[in-house]
C-alpha cells in the first residue's frame, strides 16, 4: 500500500511540475497533458516502486518535455497563442478601466445629487396663526 501511495505521489509531483509550465493552456495543450499523464500512470503501474528520479530518467525533466512540446508546434500556432495571451491581457485591463470609470461616474452622479438635495431641504418651517379678533383690532389701529 505504501508503494502505491508513493508511486502516485511521484507521478502527481512530476505532473504538477509539468502542468505549471503550461501557462496559457488551450484544448490542444490540455489533450497533450492528459495523454502524457496516462503514460505516466501506465509507467507507474508497470513499475510500482518507481521514484521521481526514475520518471525523470524515463521521460526527461518536465522542462525538457515542455520544450519538446513547444518545439514540435508550428510557429504560426505559437504566435497565435502569444497574440491571444496579449489580447486577453489588454481585454482584462480594458474591462477593469471601464469598470473604474463607471464607478467614478456613478459616485460623481450621486455626490452631485446629494449636494443638490442638501440645498433643497427645508431646515425649519414657521407657521404663524393669528386670531381673527386680533387681526381686526390690528387693522382698526391703523
Amino acid at each position: 500500500m505504501g508503494s502505491i501511495h508513493m508511486k502516485n505521489k511521484c507521478v502527481k509531483e512530476y505532473y504538477k511540475k509539468l502542468k505549471e509550465l503550461f501557462l496559457n493552456m488551450n484544448y490542444t495543450d490540455g489533450k497533450y497533458l492528459r495523454d502524457f499523464r496516462l503514460h505516466l500512470m501506465e509507467y507507474a503501474i508497470v513499475h510500482p516502486g518507481c521514484t521521481y528520479d526514475e520518471l525523470v530518467e524515463e521521460f526527461g525533466t518536465p522542462k525538457e518535455i515542455f520544450c519538446e512540446y513547444v518545439g514540435a508546434q508550428e510557429p504560426d500556432y505559437l504566435i497565435s497563442c502569444i497574440n491571444k495571451k496579449h489580447f486577453r491581457k489588454w481585454m482584462g485591463t480594458g474591462i477593469i478601466a471601464v469598470g473604474i470609470c463607471c464607478v467614478f461616474i456613478w459616485v460623481l452622479f450621486y455626490y452631485d445629487s446629494y449636494k443638490k438635495s442638501v440645498h433643497d431641504l427645508i431646515d425649519k418651517e414657521v407657521i404663524i396663526i393669528k386670531d381673527l379678533d386680533e387681526e381686526v383690532k390690528d387693522n382698526e389701529k391703523k
